[in-house]
């Protein structure tokens, strides 16, 4: 099994130096998407897509994704491109990825959704969860007598 620090380092690294397209994540959204041959290919023959969102210092993001067609791997890059963190697996038996992480900057966080094995494509969701992001309860309505 191949290190995930050196595939995050190597995602990166082509990430960084190849022009691939940018999709907005917005929070406490699910996107469908696709993997496909045409996307962005990372050098161990992986496909992936780059996703970005607003961040800021402190806060804790969730982020997910899933798919039936392929084993996912997300990355989580800095304002600055530097990978921080990274998902494999979600459990031990299954193979969509989930990270939860606690911003350290302010500015624009890049998502890199790739599948974990060459050549892999198809569909997949992501998603992303924002503390900002609260759900108000509807207003209570005075009793009337």
């Amino acid at each position: 099994m191949r290190s995930l620090i050196l595939l995050s380092m190597l995602i990166a690294a082509d990430a960084l130096a190849q022009t691939c397209a940018t999709k907005t994540l917005a929070c406490s959204t699910t996107t469908a998407a696709a993997l496909a041959s045409t996307d962005c290919t990372a050098s161990d023959g992986s496909r992936y897509q780059l996703w970005t969102f607003n961040g800021t210092a402190g806060d804790e993001v969730t982020i997910e994704m899933h798919s039936t067609a392929f084993d996912t791997y997300l990355l989580l890059l800095d304002p600055d491109g530097l990978p921080l963190t990274d998902s494999d697996d979600l459990a031990h038996t299954a193979t969509d990825s989930k990270m939860v992480f606690t911003l350290t900057a302010n500015g624009t966080w890049t998502v890199v959704a790739n599948s974990l094995a060459a050549s892999k494509t198809g569909d997949y969701t992501i998603s992303l969860v924002c503390p900002n992001a609260v759900i108000v309860p509807p207003a209570r309505r005075r009793a009337t007598r």
